[in-house]
């Protein structure tokens, strides 16, 4: 694994922590407290618009909620609204931590002349969290789906990334934690995709939507970025799929 001339990152499980499963029903409960609605109906309502909202055509995150309760029925006070907007936040807050080896592998690809993008699929409220973040400034190109319209594993997503870059796909080394069938989208493009996945974490307790059964090269943490880009270190194991 040589001659990348540029590393693409996933956002959620890669580069800042994925929300675990149970965080994840703590929140679907928590809002539909705050609205006043079923969370039943509610959660239903969420799921059934998500492509909308990761592709930004529900708006924002309070036309989001707006909208959502309106389908099932409920009119909504500002009040209301606010407080189900700051449930979502604190969920948020929790995870969007840098994970382990983050901010030195992305400070290592900068001091070592490497571009580097972030490809995220995305509610609408993402993008400002990003860029409020340390890691914001590490990273060449963010593209978001609810701001480009674009979603995981569609082709042009990756092109985007790539054309903002300057680079061909076939020249890029992408990571990501397999949601949404991403690590197969960017290796039908001729991207090296490579799993990141940490051995000690039981994937069933974090909330991966879309994941695919991914059968080739892994890494256990993002410090092994390094070798397969010349840096050292352990280098990714191929064709093990995630454990």
């Amino acid at each position: 694994m040589s001659g990348f001339e540029a590393v693409v990152f996933d956002l959620f499980g890669t580069l800042v922590y994925e929300f675990s499963s149970a965080d994840w029903d703590a929140w679907f409960d928590g809002s539909a407290r705050a609205l006043g609605v079923d969370p039943v109906a509610f959660r239903r309502e969420w799921e059934q618009t998500s492509v909308e909202r990761q592709t930004g055509r529900l708006g924002d995150m309070e036309q989001n909620v707006r909208t959502i309760c309106g389908r099932v029925g409920v009119r909504l006070s500002a009040e209301r609204v606010a407080k189900a907007l700051e449930v979502r936040m604190e969920l948020y807050r929790k995870c969007f931590v840098p994970t382990p080896g983050a901010l030195d592998t992305l400070q290592w690809l900068r001091a070592g002349g490497y571009p580097t993008a972030l490809i995220s699929m995305c509610a609408p409220d993402t993008p400002a969290l990003w860029r409020a973040s340390p890691l914001a400034g590490l990273i060449d190109v963010a593209v978001f789906s609810s701001e480009v319209g674009l979603r995981k594993p569609e082709p042009e997503i990756y092109l985007l990334a790539c054309e903002r870059l300057g680079v061909e796909p076939a020249a890029c080394l992408y990571v990501g934690d397999g949601s949404y069938g991403e690590l197969s989208g960017a290796a039908a493009l001729g991207m090296h995709a490579v799993l990141v996945l940490d051995p000690a974490v039981d994937p069933r307790t974090i909330h991966r939507p879309e994941v695919e059964e991914w059968t080739g090269a892994r890494i256990g943490s993002l410090e092994e970025v390094r070798p397969l880009l010349g840096g050292g270190g352990q280098r990714a194991v191929p064709g093990t799929g995630p454990r």
